[in-house]
């Protein structure tokens, strides 16, 4: 460990940057350790102070004690606890510190500490033992001190804009962290944008592998009880479901039972992957949940053995104006991982190198930079979060996301479109949302059904056409586009109007059989309505009684068709069987009538049922009415539907007292269009009457169904002689049976036949002795065959 750190070579293959990096190193994992000890705070501060020859971070944390810096100082042990947590945290290496000690060693800077204890300690290396791979430190005191950090003397300063940037990024994915920053006197501050977040508890038992959280608790004091334990670091549900109640140090980790409790108490935090990973998120726009495939081998230890981690990318696209655009060739890519910067931006996320599609090109590359460098009009930011990374290098510098590349491209290539939409929407006059739909209506369509070749909802086609429009969903885009502009198209591509299914807008019921009122279950039923043969069939034989079989049409069963404005008075009718006393097919919507429900009443009427409407005592009710009996653009059909609407006189009778609700707009321009009595019923000012059905008990509603429909009686009369088709095989078959089983009966009770399987015993899977089945039911027929034969002198 020693030639690790104090080394020039080895310590530049533990970073993973050059020497002329080194000082990048030291800014970033001081301020990444400033921000870790101030994470649970309710104020967070880190403060960057510059002078001639010094470079210094502080934070308003507890600060790190003497003790703790001479432990840092042993070089044969790892002092951080990061390496033992699987959480999402800003540590790649869990060793920051040692390796800020032996970048300043090796560039002669002079290290000194700010410590909890109110005293400024440097450590001194003894420069001749050091070659020979001894550490001798000696501790010297400089007085005392109200900061808690690191000052670092010696340093070359670089321009203000060095530092500035640092701050900036570092504020950008820490947004709630106050940042100072004092060059050579002259003070910035980016205050905190958001409240604060404590992320240092984000630890989840569903992120440990078994080896790793067995090593993870063996780092704790083994008189510790294991439920205190877990109480401390997964909290008190996952302690009280545990059945160990013993100390650390009487767990026997290899025991089967220990392992089993672990993951039991593992798959009840599963549900907190994607939770606890979320309060790193800094605000981007774009947010996409994945998983980091991890590959193992035999050569790697402690890897965690879920073979996907929880991973969360969150992205910003901005595409620039000319005045905006960055000076630079290249494209503006910022980088961020678990709220803390990258050394190399777009170079610190790879994957493996391949042709990948940014908008309409192949690009070949491994890293983000690859693919976007020659997007300079764009700019991008990533961040992502996840417990548990890999990497492609040892210094841990390039961050492997080849298992998620073509997921997080597919999204950004949608983000880039949608940013090329807006920027374009700026400089031109703004299409409305009903052009936008017609002019991406037909390939919103291909993409949803691949061409035509299968069926799908006209949700689906609305989901490609907001992704191919930029057309965001308002209170009222969705129900514009299917029924106006989906409808004006399938009147143009009737071909494909079996194709497009709308979603359910209640049910109908047809022999006591429910079916959802949508596009898809209303073709089918009609589709199979006219294939009966109006006829009674023969059924049976030698195997069976004979039994005869309806098969009529549905206009033999039903005459009428009650169409209620309300879904659940269904279910109601339903269990007072109202379809088979009045001979009716019941359907339910969601208010207005659907294409569907119109479908369905139009095809009902073709074939000589009356079609009836219930509806509210309300203007909406008297309009779900009257757009049935107009045609339109939605339907062109003409439907004669009788009104039986709750009336008046209903209302009377039953002494229902109406309700009072504020008017609309197009409730009183409706108003003007109605019979006189109901517009004087409605009207009451600024606010109208009604009575809906719902007021009335269901007594109520079925005396007013049976005051207006039981004289109705429209069925038509069969002609048995005609209709009776009788096949005389199977009433001889049938016959002939009952004859033998009566004279026979009493022999067969007496015959027995065992049956021998042992050959059979041990050598068959299920499959394979479902194919050997039929074989010995054959067998075994024909054994009883003989014997009958025999018996009975049946030749």
């Amino acid at each position: 460990m020693l030639a690790d750190y104090f080394t020039e070579d080895e310590l530049i293959k533990k970073i993973g940057v050059s020497k002329s990096c080194w000082y990048d190193v030291v800014v970033k994992e001081l301020i990444d350790n400033a921000l870790d000890a101030i994470e649970p705070l309710k104020e967070k501060i880190v403060s960057v102070e510059v002078k001639w020859c010094s470079f210094s971070v502080f934070d308003n944390g507890a600060g790190i004690s003497v003790d703790t810096i001479k432990r840092i100082y042993d070089f044969s042990v790892y002092v951080s606890k990061n390496r033992d947590y699987i959480t999402a945290s800003r540590g790649k290496q869990g060793n920051g510190l040692k390796t800020i000690i032996g970048i300043c060693y090796l560039s002669g800077y002079k290290l000194l500490w700010h410590t909890k204890d109110g005293v400024i300690l440097e450590p001194v290396i003894n420069a001749e033992l050091a070659k020979d791979g001894i550490i001798n430190v000696e501790y010297v005191e400089h007085g005392s001190t109200d900061k808690r950090g690191v000052e670092i003397l010696g340093v070359r300063l670089k321009h203000s804009s060095y530092y500035t940037d640092y701050v900036y990024y570092y504020t950008k994915c820490n947004p709630d962290v106050n940042f100072y920053l004092d060059y050579l006197d002259e003070h910035y501050y980016n205050k905190a944008s958001k409240d604060p977040v404590d992320k240092s508890n984000n630890i989840s038992l569903a992120f440990y592998d078994y080896g790793t959280y067995r090593r993870f608790i063996r780092g704790h004091d083994g008189n510790l009880t294991y439920k205190q334990f877990l109480k401390e670091y997964f909290g008190t549900r996952i302690s009280n479901k545990s059945r160990y109640k013993c100390k650390i140090a009487e767990i026997d980790f290899a025991s089967k039972d220990f392992i089993e409790d672990f993951i039991e108490l593992k798959m009840l935090q599963t549900n907190k992957k994607y939770t606890l990973l979320k309060e790193h998120l800094i605000g981007l726009e774009n947010r996409m949940e994945t998983n980091i495939e991890i590959k193992r081998d035999n050569n790697t230890c402690n890897i965690v053995n879920d073979t996907y981690i929880p991973c969360i990318v969150e992205f910003d696209i901005e595409k620039l104006s000319l005045k905006n655009k960055s000076k630079n060739s290249k494209a503006d890519i910022e980088c961020y991982v678990n709220n803390s910067i990258t050394y190399f931006n777009g170079d610190s996320v790879c994957f493996d190198s391949a042709d990948y599609s940014i908008g309409q090109r192949k690009i070949f590359g491994n890293s983000l930079q690859d693919l976007f460098a020659d997007m300079s009009n764009f700019r991008f930011v990533f961040h992502i979060v996840s417990p548990y990374l890999v990497f492609k290098d040892a210094g841990k510098t390039q961050i492997d996301i080849t298992s998620f590349i073509g997921e997080l491209l597919e999204k950004v290539n949608k983000s880039i479109s949608k940013a090329n939409r807006e920027f374009s929407a700026d400089s031109q006059p703004k299409e409305s949302n009903r052009s936008l739909m017609r002019k991406y209506l037909t390939e919103a369509f291909n993409l949803a059904s691949n061409n035509g070749q299968y069926a799908i909802t006209a949700r689906q086609i609305w989901y490609k056409m907001r992704e191919l429009s930029g057309i965001e969903e308002g209170n009222s885009t969705y129900s514009d586009f299917t029924q106006t502009i989906l409808t004006e198209w399938l009147d143009e591509h009737t071909e494909y109007e079996d194709k497009v299914n709308f979603s359910d807008r209640g049910n109908f019921y047809v022999d006591g059989v429910q079916i959802g009122l949508g596009t898809a279950n209303v073709r089918r039923f009609i589709n199979k309505i006219g294939t009966e043969t109006n006829t009674f069939r023969c059924y049976g034989g030698i195997s069976s009684e004979m039994y005869v079989k309806a098969d009529f049409g549905l206009e033999y069963s039903h005459d009428k068709v009650l169409f209620i404005e309300k879904t659940g008075f269904d279910a109601i009718f339903q269990a007072e069987n109202i379809e088979q006393k009045y001979n009716m097919v019941i359907v339910s919507g969601q208010g207005f009538s659907t294409r569907a429900a119109k479908t369905l009443l139009y095809q009902l009427q073709k074939m000589g049922l009356k079609l009836y409407c219930m509806h509210d005592l309300d203007i909406s009710g008297f309009y779900i009415f009257n757009t049935f009996t107009k045609l339109n653009q939605k339907f062109k059909h003409p439907i004669e539907i009788i009104d039986l609407g709750v009336t008046l006189e209903d209302v009377e009778r039953y002494g229902i007292q109406p309700e009072y609700v504020k008017a609309k707009k197009e409730d009183l321009q409706n108003l003007k269009s109605l019979p006189e009595k109901y517009k004087k019923f409605f009207d009451a000012g600024s606010f109208y009457r009604r009575v809906e059905l719902n007021a009335f008990t269901t007594k109520q509603i079925l005396e007013i169904l049976d005051r207006k429909l039981s004289l109705v009686n429209n069925l038509p009369t069969i002609d048995l002689e005609k209709s009776l088709n009788v096949d005389h095989d199977v009433v001889k078959e049938v016959a002939f049976m009952r004859i033998m089983e009566k004279k026979y009966k009493d022999s067969l009770s007496d015959i027995h036949v065992p049956l021998d399987l042992s050959t059979y015993k041990g050598l068959y899977t299920v499959d394979m002795a479902k194919k050997k089945l039929p074989e010995i039911e054959e067998m075994l027929i024909q054994k009883y065959q003989n014997e009958i034969e025999q018996k009975l002198n049946i030749a």
